[in-house]
């Protein structure tokens, strides 16, 4: 399962379902007396999630798109929502793909914690993580010690970053 990778490298990890209607108890009180930012992708129901959790926010919801199996853009802005006297919540609008401005490629790794134990046993301290030789993290995922999925993502990322970005 997919939260048992996230769990196994440090994620804090809430299941929560509209359609069984579990986990709210649980994700309200880790979100109580903090800011609280809702994100991800479209149509994954992150409004529908905080109407059942705060029924006074009374969010706008839609349905999948019955032509592409997708969510459609229903939250068009980001709004902060005070629910309690400490607690807030931030619903954005879904998001389609991942686009990390400003940051180097031999940065993207530090995004990934479960690569952490291996980047100072690259030879490069410059390394990407690509093609480097005597790079640890690549090792790590030959011997199955990073997930194969999380090194394929951090690649996806990695590649959509432009080389001619002036820091």
């Amino acid at each position: 399962m997919w939260s048992d990778l996230y769990m196994n490298i440090g994620y804090n990890i809430i299941m929560t379902s509209v359609v069984d209607n579990t986990g709210f108890d649980l994700l309200k009180k880790t979100m109580q007396g903090k800011i609280n930012l809702i994100w991800g992708q479209s149509g994954v129901g992150k409004s529908s999630l905080l109407n059942i959790m705060y029924k006074e926010l009374n969010l706008k919801t839609g349905l999948i798109s019955t032509s592409t199996s997708k969510g459609k853009h229903t939250t068009v802005t980001s709004i902060m929502n005070k629910i309690e006297p400490d607690t807030y919540v931030i619903d954005t609008p879904g998001i389609r793909e991942i686009d990390p401005y400003g940051i180097r490629k031999e940065d993207v790794g530090l995004y990934f914690k479960d690569f952490a134990p291996y980047y100072e046993r690259c030879r490069f301290n410059t390394c990407t993580h690509d093609h480097e030789p005597d790079c640890a993290v690549m090792e790590a995922v030959r011997n199955g010690a990073i997930n194969h999925q999380r090194y394929q993502s951090y690649l996806n990322i990695l590649e959509s970053i432009e080389d001619d970005m002036n820091f």
